[in-house]
């Protein structure tokens, strides 16, 4: 009995018949189909892929209404192609604002940098083993001059010396810095 009812709904598609819906309903359907993917060559791929759908499924369809069946296939096809843009679309936001995040992260990161801090304790090093490799002499009038705040008038008084060789020790434990230091100057 449900044999014989599907029977008498169901209306053959044959080459012909396909070959009159494909060709009255393709460019109402791809209307259709563009109208709500917004892109007219995704639309048209849709629709032929829904006829090549029910080619291949027409021995298995029971219907009395091809037009409305296709239209039914290219609706379901549509749904999938939208529901799949907008996950698409939702996972490009997520990355985009992932990297927007991870760019915030970075810019803060630089700005808090200070190549000061970062090298004071190299340079420092540096600095104080340069000064422990000077000669005694000039190591004593450049730490006079420098972190003892005497004029090279009292130096040379200090040490017995003239102006001018205080001058000189000064001058050349700063070529020694200027050279251990080359690279953080």
């Amino acid at each position: 009995m449900m044999e014989n009812l599907t029977d008498n709904k169901r209306r053959e598609l044959g080459e012909e018949e396909f070959r009159r819906l494909f060709t009255k309903c393709r460019p109402v359907f791809v209307r259709i189909a563009d109208s709500y993917i917004h892109d007219t060559h995704t639309a048209e791929d849709i629709v032929d892929e829904s006829f090549i759908r029910l080619w291949e499924k027409k021995d298995e369809t029971y219907t009395d209404n091809w037009e409305a069946y296709t239209f039914r296939i290219i609706i379901n096809r549509c749904l999938d192609y939208l529901k799949a843009r907008s996950i698409r679309t939702s996972v490009q936001m997520e990355i985009h604002e992932f990297r927007n995040r991870m760019q915030m992260y970075e810019i803060t990161s630089l700005q808090g940098i200070n190549p000061d801090r970062i090298f004071a304790a190299e340079v420092k090093d540096l600095f104080w083993r340069c000064v422990r490799s000077m000669p005694e002499q000039t190591r004593n009038i450049f730490i006079a001059s420098r972190f003892e705040g005497k004029t090279y008038s009292e130096i040379a008084a200090d040490s017995g010396i003239p102006v001018r060789q205080v001058t000189s020790h000064i001058q050349y434990a700063l070529k020694m810095l200027r050279r251990a230091l080359k690279d953080y100057l």
